[in-house]
């Protein structure tokens, strides 16, 4: 059985470790788009990953040959909606673009756990067949607040179908548990932007 139930909290905005936790976000979301942008200044729409061949570019129109310098052939991929094509990495140009991709890719994963990293939320729960992983997310919050929603679980021994022992969850000891009502409504609330940051 793969379905675990989840518990929910929310982190104080007037907590240093909040604010210290939010301007690493930040900083991470500044360095993600940045090389996102480098992407799409190739007139790309965005990346796909090509099992056996790895992260390419995906267009919206089939680029004109040799317009974009460095990529392999093109193919339409009914799920990526567009155009993708691989860098080809025989070439000079192909491997600064593949060099692009795995450093975007990098970066949105800095991303994407970065607010959990840096205020101490980790862990993870492995359960079913085939396994499912159920993470500890943490969402930053227009008000400076942060939400966080953990797998109200924890992980088996080592041993009997396990391969590997995970961390179960953790998360701050003054976090303020919320029922999941209070989290859903807190849930729809703005995201913390690049306006806040500037308010502050």
């Amino acid at each position: 059985m793969s379905y675990v139930a989840r518990k929910y909290f929310v982190l104080s905005a007037d907590r240093e470790e909040v604010k210290r936790g939010i301007s690493m976000f930040m900083l991470a979301k500044s360095d993600a788009r940045a090389s996102y942008r480098e992407i799409e200044a190739h007139g790309a729409t965005g990346m796909y990953f090509v099992p056996g061949k790895g992260w390419g570019m995906t267009f919206k129109d089939r680029p004109e040959a040799g317009k974009v310098a460095g990529l392999g052939r093109f193919s339409f991929v009914e799920e990526a909606k567009g155009w993708v094509a691989v860098p080809d990495k025989r070439t000079s140009a192909g491997k600064k673009l593949d060099e692009l991709l795995q450093n975007t890719i990098d970066l949105q994963e800095i991303w994407q756990w970065s607010l959990e990293k840096s205020l101490g939320i980790y862990g993870v729960v492995a359960c079913g067949f085939p396994t499912v992983f159920h993470h500890c997310v943490a969402k930053p919050l227009a008000d400076g607040r942060v939400i966080v929603s953990t797998p109200d679980a924890k992980n088996g021994p080592v041993g009997g179908g396990y391969s590997r022992n995970f961390e179960d969850p953790v998360i701050p000891n003054w976090a303020v548990e919320i029922s999941a009502e209070e989290y859903k409504a807190l849930d729809a609330l703005p995201e913390f932007g690049r306006e806040n940051a500037e308010a502050a």
